[in-house]
């Protein structure tokens, strides 16, 4: 490992170092002396090593550093793992399934020597058998699906045709959770399987005595039954007690299955298989692993959930077979051991190789370490958003989560644009029930891009079952949504933004994130005039011809020109012997910048927002 230099800290405001005191007692409590030092110094060391920390882009507004804070989605790349694979792996790489050539035995060395890695880093043993499975969580899922027997075809008429021939006590029952991506909901609702869906209790958290209840129901009885539930909500961090519900479907006869694909890159994993509160199956997506992008997913199950023992596998192909000829398909002998007879044909070779890596970085970093900067972050970021009037953060925020924060933001009711209202035309900020409205999730993430450089999301984050509890949309509603997404009108869906405070940011960045939030939450509805809204997609476009009409043109002109940013790159041409400018300083510059535009854009009066016909006004449920 290489040897580091810690960067000199710039100084900060107030709260970040508050936020660093508070990080500092607590590793002296926890790491004395060197331990912490060393700790802190790995996490530099991750820090070098990011692939894109100083890219930059265009955006309307200038050139802008990248700051990424969309590590729910995906994680970053590191330079390390590259490395590693372009001169030690690439160079010797061929296909497995052979022993006889250099090349062929040293990958398949390599595969093997990692899988047992990963296998051994998820607490898995002889009875779990590790499946990597296409390219993240939802392959993981449809390949349990598979092996238990539930799959089916998309065809509804076949899928219930086939569901009707079953037998009650071979139909399994699947219960899932409130907080399920659509990968763990949508999937089994089109399999075999009967589901059925535990919501949330009065504190917004999964309803244990509800899965009791309907565990212990006649209904279900004497058929296989198993749990699927996400081990943290990937909108708002909020972490399930994976260990209680493990109990409670085992007491009940119950396979306890999690999707860690929100948690895995930060938290522990033990399999802990064959005990009353292990796992029979984990679903994972390394993909959002730091390091992780471009690896497989990965299901690690209890051997006694395969139901394929005396079948062929789920997919027949070249490396699942002993012996196989040309006049009789019973002859054929499919291997025993179920990891190699579940990957069929070339397996993704430098996909398995790059996962394992990714799993080393989280095991050398240590848990301790990550856990501890990020309940730092999410304490911090959780007392300044929650403090803020204009800024909702949804979901129970009393309770303990993971740095995802999923919020809307409202105009400042003493700076908002109350409209006009014409025939045609819709008052924003309020509709008729005179409820004050947010701006519109896809809008914040795009200020966020264009102003700052951040990278976030806006949306649903693919949990709309979720939303709409988080977003109180009554059935009614809803299906009024549905009618206008049918007639063209996606742009209609309620969502908010996301983002997530990973443990290897700085605390530069932190303060600078949490600031460009602050900010769009106190001016972030004087740009709307700035941006055009697609009804149909959803999109907001920079509306180049806004600058002509504008009373400050020449100065709003000045900060969004293409020359702006031409006049700085020649500064920096002439300065090249100079050091860059350090990152916490350009962070100040694009604040400082983003508030002279604010000051340059009037508290506009009056407004006229147009919206297509056949949309009920009532529906726009955001700003616009």
């Amino acid at each position: 490992m290489p040897s580091l230099q810690l960067q000199e800290a710039a100084a900060v405001d107030e709260a970040v170092s508050s936020m660093m005191s508070l990080l500092g007692a607590a590793m002296s409590s926890e790491k004395k002396g060197s331990a912490a030092a060393a700790a802190e110094q790995r996490v530099e060391w991750l820090r070098s090593q990011l692939i894109g920390k100083d890219a930059e882009f265009d955006t309307p507004f200038g050139r802008r550093l990248l700051t990424y804070a969309d590590h729910t989605a995906s994680g970053r790349s590191l330079r390390y793992i590259e490395d590693y694979l372009l001169n030690e792996v690439l160079p010797f790489y061929g296909n497995t399934h052979t022993e006889d050539s250099h090349v062929g035995s040293k990958t398949t060395r390599l595969v093997h020597k990692a899988a047992r890695y990963v296998k051994r880093c998820m607490g898995g043993g002889a009875g779990d058998a590790l499946l990597f499975c296409g390219a993240g969580t939802t392959a993981a899922i449809r390949r349990l699906q598979e092996v238990i027997g539930v799959a089916a075809p998309s065809a509804a008429p076949l899928r219930a045709r086939l569901a009707a021939g079953l037998r009650r006590e071979e139909r399994w029952v699947v219960f899932v959770g409130p907080y399920e991506h659509h990968s763990n909901l949508l999937s089994w609702r089109q399999s075999l399987a009967e589901v059925v869906e535990v919501g949330v209790d009065g504190d917004g958290l999964v309803d244990v005595a509800a899965l009791r209840r309907a565990l212990a129901s006649p209904r279900y009885a004497d058929r296989p039954m198993l749990g699927s539930f996400s081990a943290c909500s990937n909108v708002t961090g909020i972490a399930v007690d994976t260990r209680e519900l493990a109990r409670v479907l085992h007491q009940h006869g119950a396979f306890a299955c999690f999707d860690f694909a929100a948690s895995g890159p930060y938290l522990k994993i033990d399999m802990k298989s064959g005990e009353v509160d292990g796992y029979d199956a984990v679903f994972l997506s390394p993909h959002k692993f730091v390091g992780g992008p471009g690896t497989p997913g990965i299901l690690l199950m209890n051997k006694s959930l395969y139901r394929l023992n005396s079948q062929p596998p789920s997919m027949c192909g070249g490396g699942t077979v002993a012996y196989v000829n040309g006049f009789n398909e019973e002859d054929t002998l499919y291997y025993d051991d179920i990891e190699e007879r579940e990957d069929a044909g070339t397996p993704p070779i430098v996909q398995k190789i790059r996962a394992s890596l990714a799993f080393w970085v989280k095991e050398y970093i240590g848990y301790e370490t990550m856990e501890l900067h990020e309940r730092v972050y999410s304490e911090m970021a959780m007392k300044r958003l929650v403090d803020n009037p204009n800024i909702k953060v949804l979901g129970n925020t009393t309770v303990d989560r993971l740095p995802i924060f999923s919020f809307l933001i409202y105009p400042p009711v003493e700076d908002s644009l109350f409209l006009r209202v014409e025939p045609g035309c819709y008052n924003s900020l309020e509709n008729k029930t005179n409820k004050r409205l947010p701006l519109h999730g896809r809008f914040v993430t795009k200020l966020l891009n264009d102003l700052f450089g951040i990278q976030a999301r806006g949306g649903c984050a693919c949990a709309g079952p979720y939303g709409h509890i988080l977003l109180d949309v009554n059935n009614e509603l809803s299906l009024r949504i549905r009618s206008a997404i049918l007639e063209g009108y996606s742009g209609l869906k309620p969502g908010w933004t996301r983002l997530s405070f990973a443990y290897y940011l700085s605390k530069e960045e932190f303060k600078f994130i949490l600031s460009a939030i602050e900010f769009i939450a106190a001016y972030g509805h004087r740009f709307l005039p700035l941006y055009k809204f697609d009804w149909i997609t959803g999109n907001w476009t920079f509306r180049e011809q806004a600058i002509k009409y504008h009373v400050l043109r020449e100065e709003l002109s000045l900060a969004t020109s293409v020359q702006y940013a031409e006049n700085i790159k020649s500064r920096i041409a002439k300065n090249l012997d100079k050091k860059p400018e350090p990152n916490h300083m350009r962070f100040e510059t694009y604040l400082e910048n983003a508030r002279k535009i604010a000051r340059s854009l009037p508290n506009i009066n009056q407004q006229i927002v147009s919206i297509p016909k056949g949309v009920d006004p009532d529906m726009v449920l955001f700003h616009i």
